[in-house]
């Protein structure tokens, strides 16, 4: 008994780590804005292994239940204290929440983008400017993974002096700004996306 207790509770931490690291793409993006960071560049490396350490996160949960619910007919004799003990059902309950836990780090980039903006919303804004026209962009952005990415991404757009709105979309790859054209060289934005390490990508041909 005290071996599958020992094999349960390994697995669970190995999914918890799995699925820790499975959700670092937009766990690093949320710390660079908690840190003011521009961003870390590793988010992109654990995009791409994201599937497989998910299904090493679903396999070893598989394993843990497997080991604390099946049956052991060689554990205890029938009327014993052993097989009247209410351990088991402490471990299963334990086994439930850590299996939420785990499943709420997994998930963690699917709402990623609110725990962005809990952490920026009380983050300083750079001084408006004077009242001056205003130039709108709309640019393109390749390369962000999640909310989070997109949330980066925003708040280091809004930091420029001379940005009056910043307004970045996961959902559709793109970035609106209205900026002081005196105050901010548009270049400005395209080297901020860069060092975050998304892309802008050049508008597409005019059709017909």
């Amino acid at each position: 008994m005290q071996e599958d207790k020992g094999k349960t509770k390994w697995a669970l931490a190995g999914a918890a780590v799995a699925a820790v690291t499975a959700s670092l793409c937009c766990i690093l993006p949320v710390i660079a804005v908690g840190l003011g960071l521009t961003g870390f560049a590793a988010s992109r490396f654990f995009e791409a292994w994201r599937p497989y350490f998910l299904a090493a996160t679903a396999g070893l949960l598989a394993f843990g239940f497997y080991r604390a619910y099946r049956p052991r007919q060689e554990a205890c004799e029938t009327g014993s204290v052993c097989e009247r003990t209410p351990l088991g059902r402490w471990n299963r309950l334990i086994l439930w929440l850590a299996t939420a836990l785990v499943i709420l780090f997994a998930a963690f980039p699917y709402y990623s983008g609110w725990v962005v903006q809990a952490i920026s919303s009380d983050r300083p804004r750079p001084t408006e400017t004077s009242q001056v026209p205003e130039a709108h962009l709309i640019l393109r952005v390749e390369g962000m993974d999640c909310p989070a990415c997109a949330g980066l991404l925003q708040e280091n757009l809004r930091q420029l002096p001379g940005v009056r709105r910043a307004e970045v979309s996961f959902q559709d790859k793109q970035a609106i700004i209205d900026y002081d054209p005196k105050a901010v060289d548009p270049s400005r934005f395209e080297k901020v996306i860069a060092d975050a390490g998304f892309r802008v990508v050049p508008p597409g041909p005019a059709s017909n």
